[in-house]
């Protein structure tokens, strides 16, 4: 499916690129969320017009993040897990655990930007975790997992 992007999308294009996607991914993502429109005549020349506008509004979102990315850079939490005798984790720390512990310190991360790449964590410890506000803009955190 042809369409063009509203929004400058990480490995996919810039702000008024034409690019082909699949269908559900258009539908379901990236047509609600506002950050790609179909590619219609009428559409292609409504993004041309208003190029300047939408870099403008991307470009503010960028300040945004990289604003929040510092007042969260070095933050840090503690989670408390029932290990077993032989000190090992019952369950694991996922992205909901991190993001709980940190909004209990006033840091406000929402789950959908903890990256856990090597999947949830299943040991005590300290873990430098990243978290990613923007596409283009992450931050690293200490997460202390110690036994209750």
């Amino acid at each position: 499916m042809k369409i063009i992007l509203l929004d400058k999308i990480q490995r996919l294009g810039e702000i008024g690129d034409i690019v082909e996607v699949n269908s559900g991914y258009a539908r379901n993502f990236l047509i609600p969320q506002k950050k790609a429109a179909f590619a219609s005549v009428s559409n292609i020349a409504e993004v041309e017009s208003k190029k300047d506008e939408l870099a403008a509004m991307s470009e503010d979102v960028l300040t945004q993040a990289k604003a929040r990315a510092q007042s969260i850079e070095g933050s840090e939490c503690e989670i408390f897990v029932p290990v077993t005798e032989e000190g090992a984790l019952y369950g694991s720390v996922g992205t909901r655990e991190i993001s709980e512990a940190f909004t209990n310190n006033d840091v406000a991360i929402d789950k959908s930007e903890v990256q856990l790449p090597e999947g949830p964590i299943k040991e005590t410890g300290d873990h430098n975790i990243v978290i990613s506000v923007h596409p283009e803009v992450s931050v690293e955190v200490l997460v202390k997992v110690s036994p209750e």
